[in-house]
Formats: structure tokens, sequence, C-alpha cells
């Protein structure tokens, strides 16, 4: 199975964002005669859709204790992002992601896990918590189109080799990828390509002006909603924790320099001016590592067996791997993974981040000995058992898996922001607000 870049599809403030504020939005009433205010490509943005997603933000910012910009303002930042997501629908849809109930049903039970909960009994939290449960099942589909659009957009743009990999290692910020993680945020004054030198100078004006602000008190994460093009602008520009080695280079060598809580100077970079703010530095990593010796069966579809007729088989393992037939000769006689196959399934010992997400995810909740529920991942339908565990000192292999894993981080940000800004650039867009 091919290692890919490690990106969670669910959003980890999920229920925060949709449960807790869903009843929020539910009792606002806003009166207004609906209509068109953008025109995408072949589809179509309506004010009412504009108005129930803005009430839902707002309501989120409030629960964050954040002062809300003017109306105006956070408007136009929500329709955007409307726009943006719309490009990206429309894209999945183009290229047949899909999303099926099956996959949506074991991540909404993996959700539900995560809370501690059945998932009947987290639904019912949903729905006691105002939103209804058809609602939060969507969002999260859309979550999950998402990631996957991304993984095959954005992350095939990203080659790292192995001489790249051997300098990375041996280099001062190499050095630094098992060190203490840090926290930024992050504000996005945007350029456009050819920007003329007013343009630029312009720009950067507006940015020291936003750093002034912030450094006489005003809040970071309202300054980002109400100033900032990047796309975690309306969570306050938060991109979460990472190790120096796996953020840009020019977000690394800025943070090193910082002391929590401090803000820097605009930073020029070829797409506008960069601030951050160092929230949290903490921890160092791990030397040791759990490992997992994992086996699965791997069936897919193809030119004779229909998704369908894979699903029903796939099914028909599983039941026979639960009662107690032998997983190895299974995993010989029908695994389409050729790779382990030949081996009764076996993947040997495996460390984290090398498998995809939902591999990962699965192979972790699984006890000992146990054959897991049906999975479904990029490759095909799977199910799994765990042979062992261990805890192992990192091996020079591991090293260099974690930092490919490093350099193709560092890169994933910025292409994502460049695939979306030519997503943007290239589709046809009529605001009519």
């Amino acid at each position: 199975m091919a290692p890919t870049i490690k990106r969670q599809y669910i959003l980890p403030g999920l229920l925060a964002l949709f449960a807790l504020l869903w009843s929020a939005t539910a009792l606002a009433k806003v009166e207004i005669l609906d209509r068109i205010i953008a025109v995408v490509n072949d589809d179509v943005i309506m004010a009412s859709e504009l108005e129930k997603r803005t009430s839902i933000i707002a309501a989120e910012l409030r629960q964050n204790q954040v002062q809300l910009p003017p109306r105006d303002v956070l408007r136009n930042q929500v329709l955007e992002r409307l726009v943006v997501e719309m490009l990206q629908e429309e894209l999945a849809e183009r290229n047949g992601i899909k999303i099926d109930d099956s996959s949506l049903n074991q991540a909404l039970a993996n959700i539900a896990n995560q809370n501690g909960m059945s998932l009947n009994r987290f639904a019912e939290a949903i729905e006691n918590d105002g939103m209804p449960w058809t609602q939060f099942r969507e969002e999260v589909r859309r979550e999950m189109l998402m990631s996957q659009l991304h993984q095959q957009a954005v992350a095939r743009r990203i080659q790292v080799t192995d001489r790249e990999v051997e300098r990375f290692l041996s280099s001062e910020m190499g050095k630094q990828l098992f060190n203490a993680e840090i926290h930024l945020a992050h504000i996005l004054i945007p350029l456009r390509d050819g920007a003329t030198p007013d343009e630029v100078t312009e720009a950067q004006q507006r940015a020291e002006k936003v750093v002034a602000n912030i450094r006489s008190g005003a809040s970071f994460h309202e300054q980002a909603v109400r100033y900032s093009a990047g796309n975690e602008a309306l969570q306050g520009g938060d991109l979460g924790s990472r190790s120096p080695a796996q953020w840009p280079t020019l977000f690394a060598e800025a943070a090193a320099k910082m002391k929590v809580g401090e803000t820097s100077n605009p930073l020029r970079a070829g797409n506008g001016f960069h601030i951050l703010q160092l929230k949290d530095k903490k921890g160092g990593a791990n030397q040791l590592v759990k490992q997992y010796k994992v086996r699965h069966i791997l069936v897919t579809d193809s030119a004779v067996r229909s998704k369908e007729q894979a699903q029903q088989l796939i099914i028909k393992l599983h039941q026979e791997a639960s009662a107690g037939a032998d997983f190895a000769t299974l995993a010989k006689e029908n695994s389409n993974d050729p790779g382990s196959a030949r081996d009764g399934g076996s993947l040997g010992w495996v460390n984290p981040g090398v498998m995809v997400p939902e591999f990962e995810e699965m192979y972790k909740n699984t006890t000992k000995g146990e054959i897991s529920p049906i999975f479904e991942t990029q490759f095909g339908w799977h199910f799994l058992t765990v042979d062992d565990t261990r805890t192992a000192d990192m091996s020079e292999e591991y090293r260099q898996h974690v930092a490919r894993q490093a350099l193709q981080e560092r890169r994933y940000e910025e292409e994502l922001e460049q695939w979306l800004h030519e997503l943007r650039s290239e589709a046809y867009v009529d605001i009519r607000l």
C-alpha cells in the first residue's frame, strides 16, 4: 500500500462547529427576498445560502468570544469560501469522486468512538443539541469529499526525491524534525500574480496596519477573520501544531526567532504578505514508536467485478474470518493486494504515518487478535487484524519516512493555496452581492 500525505479529513472542532452552533443558527430569523448573489461556472449561490452560512460562522465566532467584523466584511469572507467550496465540489463530481453511505457510516462511527459513544447515542446527542442528524451527516460527507479531492489534486503535485530526504536529514532544519512542536496562527494579505509595485506597497501597508492593530491589543483571531485571505481565515488563521521541519521554511525560520504569544512582522512571499503568531511551543518527539504487526485483505472492483460485487465479496470474506476461518489462507486466495497476499496478507511491522489515514485509524482501534470492521480507502475495501504490537527505537528507515513526510507536509499548504488560487482564477465567477 503506497504511503500518502497524512491529512485529517474531519476538522478537530467538527462537533462544536456543527452541533453547538446549529441551535443558534436555527433561532436566527433572517427575512430576505431570495436572489442569486453569485454565478459560479454553471451553478449559482443564493442569498439565503450566504445568510445561513454567515449566521453559522457568526455564531462560532461569538462562541469563541471573538469580536465580529462588520457584517459586510464577514459576508464577503463567507461568500468567497462558498465560491471556492462550490468549485471544489464541481471538480470532485467531474472526477467521479463520491463518498458512499458505507464509507460515511464508518467515518461517523469513528467520530462517535472518539467521543466515547455508540453511533446511536452520538446521533441522539447531535439531535439534542438542536442539529438535524441528516445535516450533520452531509457536512461530514462534504469534509471527506474535500479530503479525497485534495489528495488527488494536491498531493500528487508534490514529489520528494531520496536525495532531498538525505540532504534534509543532515541539515539544521532536519535535526529539528524531532524537536518541540510549534503552534502557529496565520494571516495572509494577498497579492495577485504580476502585481505592480504600487499594489505591493499597498499590500505591505495593509499588512503593517494589521500587525500594529494586533500589537495594540486587537485579537489575532478577529484580525484574521476580518483581513486574511488564507484558507483558515474563518478559524482565526489557526494552522495547528507541527514540528519546525514540517512548516514552510519561511514560517519555520520566523518562528524560531519568536517567543510564545509574539506576532511577526509581515513576511513577503510570492502570494502576498504573511503574518504569524506563535501560539505555543511544547514537547519533543518521542524517540520510541509504537508499531503494529498487521494483516489485511483487500478487495477491489475491476473490469469483471463491479463495486457492488466487490462489496459483497468483502462481506462474505469478513463473515468467514469472523467465524474462525484462517486469515492467512483467505488473504492468499482472495486479497487483491499483490504485495501482501502471498504472505497471508501480512504487512509486517507498520510504523505510524505510513498508511492512509483510514487504514491507520482502523488498525490503531482494533484489539490484538480481533477482526476489524470492513472499511474503504482509495484502494478498495479492506478488513484487517493486528497480530501483535511493540514499542521500538526509531530505525533509520523510519527517520527517512518521517523526513519525507515532513517535506511533503511543508509543501502541502503552499501547494494547496496555489491550487485553490488557480482553481478560482480559471473559473467563471460573477459576484452580484
